[in-house]
């Protein structure tokens, strides 16, 4: 019985840690974002990204030559894992560009979907059962997108339309995640997003190279280490707490933007993007406790 409740204890010490330590990660990506608008101001986006990716595939390559040694890039799905990191970096590139000329809070408006399409997605891709219920929050969550773009009304900007392309790619990124679980440790995974991130931006950031100055060079290399940062606190994260219990708190990050946005840019989000975005969260947050659910009986 004594072990029992220390286990228990134990258990709940780490979800606190996890909780915690997932307020950090919401930060690190909200500074992030909001240093990467800056940037963005002054230089071409797959600038960012180039050097972004410098920083991250040097760290994962490091590490995977100090663990792996000479079979750093042995993995079961090659074409899989390239495919995921393409993709990744595209979405990231496709953020940069909404970030440059959309408000920090309308970005995370929409990106606040994600979770929904992953969701849908995962039938197709993944051959998951998603019951009524989740598929009634995914077509809620719909509606809420939709109230914050507001296609067909004179307040409705196409440029909208491009963090949710990203979050599209992002969410097939997630479910091609999940599928690459089945074959590679994290660590390979990991290694292969910034290994492909970087080639792919190796091909394209000369052709849009701006001298940066100090500034810039120091506004580029803190999106680097942030990003880098914030992945590795959400791995922790992840070691110490459920799923689960973690993912909801991404949706900090609409809060985060909110601030941001008001204290940089003294902008704040209209009526109708808080309307969006209410209706938005609360179908993802419905649809992971739904998800729970369904593991826990299952």
């Amino acid at each position: 019985m004594t072990n029992d409740r220390f286990g228990a204890r134990e258990d709940a010490e780490g979800t606190r840690a996890g909780i915690g330590i997932m307020f950090v990660v919401t930060f690190a990506f909200s500074v992030m974002d909001t240093i990467t608008k800056m940037a963005a101001q002054i230089y071409p986006a797959p600038q960012i990204l180039w050097i972004r990716y410098m920083v991250f595939a040097t760290v994962t390559v490091a590490n995977g030559l100090h663990k792996r040694g000479r079979y750093l890039f042995v993995t079961r799905a090659p074409v899989l894992q390239i495919s995921r990191g393409l993709l990744l970096a595209g979405e990231i590139l496709v953020f940069i560009v909404a970030l440059r000329h959309l408000p920090l809070a309308d970005v995370q408006a929409i990106a606040a979907a994600g979770p929904l399409i992953t969701t849908a997605l995962s039938v197709p891709l993944l051959r998951e059962q998603v019951g009524i219920r989740r598929w009634s929050a995914i077509g809620v969550g719909a509606i809420g997108v939709m109230i914050i773009i507001r296609p067909g009304f004179a307040a409705f900007d196409p440029m909208h339309l491009v963090p949710l392309f990203g979050i599209a790619l992002y969410a097939v990124y997630q479910v091609l995640t999940r599928r690459a679980a089945r074959y590679d440790d994290a660590s390979t995974t990991i290694l292969y997003t910034g290994v492909t991130g970087l080639f792919a931006m190796t091909c394209v950031g000369p052709f849009f190279w701006v001298t940066p100055d100090w500034f810039g060079l120091l506004m580029m290399a803190g999106i680097g280490v942030l990003g880098l940062t914030g992945h590795g606190l959400l791995i922790k994260a992840l070691s110490l707490a459920p799923a689960s219990v973690l993912q909801p708190l991404n949706y900090l990050m609409l809060p985060w933007a909110v601030l941001w946005g008001y204290l940089i840019y003294d902008h704040l989000p209209d009526l109708a993007t808080v309307i969006g975005a209410t209706i938005v969260v609360a179908s993802g947050i419905y649809t992971f406790h739904r998800e729970r659910v369904v593991r826990q009986v299952g």
